[in-house]
């Protein structure tokens, strides 16, 4: 293994081991977590992705399934069809853990502890994910003869110092996202600066597009970013620029085409993507997208203090003082990167929920967040002074960290302040245009407050409240549930034991990396 293969493995270890540490446990909150728990644990038991387990669990009068029906009569939540099959392996690994600590599987609605304990370790998934993202990164800025130093130095920004971590604790998608998108781009660049295995570096970027988009459609609208930088770059024969772009339309196309046969297989239409959003849409059908909506929208990404990408992503404040530099040394690779960002900013700002739901910081741009780090990198990259990279550090730790204490949900639930009120913490109820949600984004939310200041979360009264760790859900779990009992106390304890050892080792050896006295 060659020395930088050796400091990507670390720094893919390295946050492995912080986001399993830190991470939630609590697959239960809301669909786009839970259904896709569902999903896998259905998977194994039957062979197939639907959901029945929602029609099971009641809130109030109604079930919490969100989806549709299919041709089948199977309830099918709205969600790519790979975002299951990538959380099999750490699904398995729950149910191992469970057989090996003793904990029973009971009957639906008799008992929920090896749910909880095997739904827990499931969640690791966005951990491996949001992990690979980050050595993925790592991998792109050497490939851009990025100095070693300053490669590490902006991965562990990008991992431990922005948004990526949080994401990396939860179930949404956005981590594997983000990791397909910069591998393809780290194999992209690697295929143009060495002819050697070039072919096969171009198919596997190809086939990451496809991947990123079978996770989550929506994950589609970067990829042609990829296909204008490939056909903007000089250094390439125009037959390579050809060649390379065609390959790259053909994984993007591929991934709509499963798209569309999975959707004909389900629900007999290849556009329908099950989302049901009459509950927050008063006056159907939705529009998902309003061009006078984007003023506003922009002001929710850029500005707002609880989704602003760059108080969530603040290193990102390097890439824009390195842009012009980039620019001069990689302008196509600019374009995309430009790109990107351009239809990232205007899709989502002009979109149905600009904030992106329930979810900690920018969730709709964490996909492309390791892209628009790359700019910083490069082989003239600055040598940033030590305050402006601990600065940088700092705020975005201390996001990241406040981010994986507190439950997203319990801190922006639509639960009225009070009898009549007509806001939440998190969203305003207007009278919206038709069409259009009846929950609108406050700007003046501000994260971490609310939950921070409850009864609930101090006094951690019910199970999912209070600090948002694997272990202590667990140790609510003994205390809480009938069946509680069965999940071992030991297994709360050595969870974080384990994960904190390997942590630190690996933080030793990356430490070594790097040099004893640096203004880097």
């Amino acid at each position: 293994m060659t020395a930088s293969a050796k400091a990507s493995a670390l720094v893919f270890v390295l946050f492995q081991a912080l986001y399993a540490l830190t991470s939630s446990g609590n697959a239960f909150r809301v669909p786009d977590e839970f259904e896709v728990y569902f999903q896998v644990e259905h998977l194994v038991d039957a062979g197939d992705l639907s959901v029945p387990q929602t029609l099971t669990i009641r809130q109030g009068s109604q079930s919490v399934f969100f989806g549709k029906f299919g041709k089948d009569q199977k309830p099918y939540a709205p969600y790519g069809p790979l975002v299951a099959v990538l959380a099999l392996p750490h699904h398995l690994a729950g149910r191992a853990l469970a057989a090996l600590a003793g904990v029973p599987r009971a009957p639906a609605g008799q008992g929920l502890a090896w749910v909880i304990l095997v739904g827990g370790v499931t969640m690791l998934s966005s951990a491996t994910g949001a992990a690979l993202a980050v050595a993925g990164f790592h991998r792109a800025c050497l490939a851009l003869a990025t100095p070693p130093v300053t490669a590490l130095v902006l991965a562990l920004l990008l991992g431990g110092a922005t948004v990526m971590w949080p994401y990396g604790a939860t179930l949404y998608s956005e981590a594997w996202q983000a990791a397909a998108l910069i591998w393809a781009a780290a194999f992209l660049l690697n295929a143009r600066r060495s002819s050697a295995h070039a072919r096969a570096q171009v198919i596997a970027a190809a086939l990451l597009l496809a991947l990123g988009g079978l996770v989550k459609v929506t994950c589609l609208i970067f990829a042609p970013a990829f296909v204008l930088a490939v056909l903007f770059d000089r250094s390439l024969s125009a037959r390579t620029r050809r060649d390379v772009a065609v390959a790259l339309v053909a994984g993007i196309a591929l991934a709509v085409a499963v798209h569309m046969r999975w959707n004909q297989f389900r629900f007999g239409a290849p556009f329908d993507f099950a989302y049901d959003w009459a509950e927050t849409i008063p006056v159907l059908p939705p529009r998902a997208f309003d061009l006078t909506a984007v003023p506003r929208g922009l002001v929710v990404l850029l500005l707002a203090p609880g989704k602003s990408l760059f108080l969530w992503a603040p290193a990102l404040l390097l890439a824009c003082a390195g842009a012009r530099r980039f620019w001069r040394d990689e302008p196509a690779a600019s374009i995309g990167i430009g790109a990107a960002l351009g239809v990232g900013l205007l899709f989502y700002a002009a979109y149905l929920f600009p904030e992106g739901g329930y979810a900690h910081g920018p969730r709709n741009l964490v996909p492309i967040v390791p892209l628009l780090l790359l700019p910083a990198a490069g082989a003239r990259a600055r040598a940033w002074p030590r305050r402006v990279v601990w600065a940088c550090a700092g705020v975005g730790a201390t996001m990241a960290l406040l981010a994986t204490s507190v439950s997203f949900l319990e801190d922006q639930a639509m639960a009225r302040r009070a009898p009549g009120a007509t806001q939440s913490a998190y969203y305003d109820q207007i009278v919206p245009a038709p069409g259009r949600p009846a929950n609108r984004y406050r700007l003046a939310y501000l994260p971490f407050i609310t939950a921070m200041s409850s009864p609930g979360w101090s006094q951690a009264r019910a199970l999912g409240q209070g600090p948002d760790y694997f272990p202590f859900h667990m140790l609510q779990a003994r205390r809480q549930l009938p069946d509680g009992r069965s999940i071992p106390e030991w297994i709360a304890f050595a969870w974080p034991a384990a994960w904190l050892l390997l942590l630190a080792v690996t933080a030793v050896a990356v430490r070594r990396l790097l040099p004893s006295h640096t203004d880097r």
